[in-house]
């Protein structure tokens, strides 16, 4: 076969080979030193440049900072990661969905809906009413794979292992959500302000400290920014003027409603982000709008119904204990009161009442006005997007994107203004509550636009300055994190989660009897022993319990102790403020005193003042090494 100029293929090469054989060398003059260091300086330029130095650099860049942050993570101190790991761990164990952090008010509702069985509630395993399953059975198939050991060890360097391994799990989601970030800037922006984007999110410390905490806000960052790409995606495809096959925008749909469904799953309050999808679906494509609408809502629906059924089935409510956040944080439902509480109704917290909900309105809306908007994302982004609002785009996908974050900003901080709990005072700002955080990327990436706007309309003669200039606004962006790495993180005033002393004090109970703390979660995490919440108070609810099944242990920590519980010790002769003082050592009693009439007598003296643990019978003389 001959090539267009007549020769064989073959011959091509040979002939090309021969000629430059055969060619005179040209007699060039060396070199100069100068031009040897222009010629490295070029070179280096050129590399520094590249995709692939740059993809490098920042894979080490995150790596070193995700084992600085988890070296530095003094292990889980938030209450729902630890419920969402013990969980886990039940799930992993073929336990089904049953927890051990017992909830008054979880037993509350299954009596109400079998009375039947009313006596016997904790007879049986008790099914978790309160946590969204999503996480938990993502924690499940890890400690499936991975292996966990669970046994605390006081003299390891590093944090709790299981700790470790959920927060190894929950940094490579915060990598994969960068990733997934740089794809969406670069497809609806270019490649500058993708890289200045993504370098400031994983620049941020705020989701840093949200990958070591073992909350599930990583996990559904992931899913937010996946169902933020379907909808870019069938917008791209919306207004091409050569339409696409309908197969594939009604694939992009159903993903879409399925991501949200599985988000659901993760956190009750990532439900509302259903109705965004469906707006936008609806005002801004043209082509098939209300078949995609059906399809995302059909697909949603179909993930998140099973769970609801199974909830309604067990307690009556669709969302068990979860469905009262928003009483809860408000005069009728201070702090974790109801979740406390046998009796709602009784702590006159059933019935809605409007003061004290206007009161947490106007409370959490000025708190989020005031303080998570202008720090959103830890970051000045957030006033370069308010800017970028006045911006008109071009692009069509832009355009509506921005429309779509505005409104779920919109949405998310109204969930988030009546769904605070006492998790938001526990944790003011790295909560499960805190649903800003996921919208703040969207919000670096159109912050990061109008800078870039601004920077292309100033004429630069070298484009040099123009990269430094955007390296100095990444490193702005980037400046609290780097500011501070280098200080040792403060210890905490006091911290009742020892991995070691829990696990220690719940083995002197045996793995049927009920035991009772301030900090259930943790012995449920760390002991792997049922154990209630600390009942309102140490009179009728107590006894509700102990009529129940017996209560052979209370176990109090600095998180009772430490705290000011005088009002308590007012409202009521019958508050643990009262039960702790009479059974702290005295002069004319050394070793305290339990109140006349309490089943509980024993207790040993080494716990004291920090910490009491009380008993039926002396358990610590035969202790359980874990």
């Amino acid at each position: 076969m001959k090539t267009r100029f007549g020769f064989e293929n073959a011959s091509i090469s040979a002939r090309l080979a021969d000629i430059i054989a055969h060619s005179p060398k040209p007699n060039l003059p060396p070199k100069s030193v100068d031009e040897q260091l222009q010629g490295f300086f070029w070179s280096l330029e050129t590399f520094s440049s590249s995709p692939v130095f740059k993809i490098t650099l920042s894979l080490l860049g995150f790596i070193l900072l995700a084992v600085v942050f988890a070296v530095r993570s003094h292990g889980f101190s938030n209450q729902e990661a630890m419920e969402s790991a013990q969980l886990g761990r039940h799930l992993a164990s073929w336990k089904g969905y049953t927890t051990y952090s017992i909830r008054p008010l979880t037993l509350h509702l299954l009596q109400e809906a079998k009375p039947d069985s009313a006596a016997e509630v904790l007879q049986h395993p008790v099914p978790d009413l309160s946590i969204a399953p999503g996480y938990p059975f993502v924690l499940a198939c890890l400690m499936k794979v991975l292996p966990f050991n669970f046994a605390a060890n006081r003299n390891q360097l590093w944090p709790y292992q299981p700790e470790l391994m959920i927060v190894g799990f929950n940094e490579l989601l915060f990598l994969l959500s960068a990733i997934l970030l740089f794809r969406l800037a670069r497809r609806l922006f270019d490649s500058s302000v993708a890289w200045v984007s993504t370098i400031a999110f994983g620049g941020s410390e705020i989701y840093w400290k949200f990958s070591v905490s073992g909350l599930s806000t990583m996990w559904l960052l992931l899913i937010f920014l996946s169902v933020v790409w379907c909808l870019v995606m069938l917008d791209e495809r919306d207004y091409r003027e050569v339409p696409p096959s309908p197969a594939g925008s009604l694939g992009w749909a159903v993903v879409a409603g399925i991501l949200v469904g599985i988000g659901a799953l993760s956190r009750y309050a990532f439900i509302g982000l259903i109705i965004p999808v469906l707006l936008y679906i609806w005002l801004f494509l043209t082509r098939q709008c209300g078949r995609l609408c059906v399809l995302a809502a059909f697909s949603f629906f179909i993930v998140i119904s099973p769970w609801i059924a199974r909830n309604y089935a067990l307690s009556h409510t669709p969302f068990g204990t979860a469905g009262f956040a928003f009483v809860q944080n408000s005069r009728a439902g201070e702090e974790d009161r109801l979740e406390r509480s046998f009796d709602p109704n009784g702590e006159d917290i059933g019935v809605l009442h409007m003061r004290p909900m206007l009161n947490k309105f106007l409370t959490n809306s000025g708190k989020i006005l005031r303080d998570d908007l202008p720090r959103l994302g830890s970051n000045w982004a957030w006033s370069f997007f308010l800017c970028g609002l006045l911006l008109p785009f071009r692009l069509q996908p832009l355009r509506h994107l921005r429309f779509f974050v505005i409104g779920t900003m919109v949405l998310m901080g109204g969930v988030q203004v009546f769904g605070q709990t006492h998790l938001s005072i526990d944790s003011p700002e790295i909560n499960s509550e805190n649903l800003l955080v996921l919208v703040a990327p969207l919000v670096l990436v159109f912050g990061t636009g109008f800078f870039f706007t601004l920077l292309h309309q100033i004429e630069i003669p070298d484009p040099r300055i123009a990269t430094l200039a955007a390296g100095l606004f990444a490193a702005i962006l980037c400046a609290p994190l780097l500011l501070d790495l280098p200080t040792s993180p403060d210890p905490a005033t006091f911290s009742p989660y020892n991995p070691v002393r829990i696990q220690t004090t719940a083995f002197m109970m045996k793995p049927d009897e009920m035991m009772m703390s301030d900090i259930p979660w943790a012995v449920a995490w760390y002991g792997e022993r049922p154990c209630s919440w600390l009942t309102v108070d140490d009179g009728d609810s107590f006894e509700v319990m102990n009529k129940l099944k017996p209560v052979q242990g209370i176990y109090f920590t600095e998180r009772t102790t430490e705290r000011p519980f005088l009002s308590d010790m007012v409202q009521t002769q019958h508050s643990w403020g009262h039960f702790l003082l009479g059974c702290l050592p005295k002069s004319e009693a050394p070793q305290g005193a339990v109140p006349p009439g309490f089943p509980l007598k024993k207790a040993p003296p080494r716990y004291v003042p920090a910490q009491l643990f009380i008993a039926d019978t002396v358990r610590w003389k035969a202790e359980s090494k874990p």
